[in-house]
């Protein structure tokens, strides 16, 4: 499935809203994506079916994501401290960051950082992404 870069984008938009969602809701991950299905305004079935792919792939290796995110905060700080947008944003990109993506990944912290920016419910929110993943992505390079 060839997406250009703004169905990516959105795609990871999608995927972290369900990602919030599941995570402020008290939903399961079917429930989730049958409401977002009927709910969200997707461009096209081929950008709903990447942000779906994405989201399950990211509640897959959770315990994993959250082990590398926590590595990152400051001392004492746990994954669940963290505003939930935030962290659904860091575990969704953090998921492409680990586990493989077709973007590179300048691309995927981009979009992170956007997705705070847009939807953030924080100003600071975008900078601490970014600092987040950079970190993430020069440990995967080593």
């Amino acid at each position: 499935m060839d997406l250009t870069n703004k169905q990516k984008r959105e795609a990871r938009t999608h995927a972290v809203l369900m990602l919030y969602q599941y995570d402020i809701g008290n939903f399961s991950p079917e429930e989730v994506k049958e409401l977002y299905r009927e709910e969200a305004e997707v461009s096209s079935l081929e950008v709903f079916k990447a942000a779906q792919e994405l989201f399950e792939r990211t509640l897959r290796n959770l315990e994993n994501i959250d082990k590398t995110i926590a590595k990152y905060l400051k001392k004492g700080w746990k994954v669940e401290r963290l505003l939930p947008l935030d962290r659904a944003i860091l575990r969704v990109a953090t998921e492409e960051l680990l586990n493989g993506s077709f973007s590179p990944q300048a691309a995927i912290i981009n979009d992170a950082v956007e997705i705070a920016k847009d939807y953030g419910e924080d100003e600071r929110s975008p900078k601490f992404i970014n600092a987040i993943l950079d970190r993430i992505s020069k440990e995967r390079c080593e």
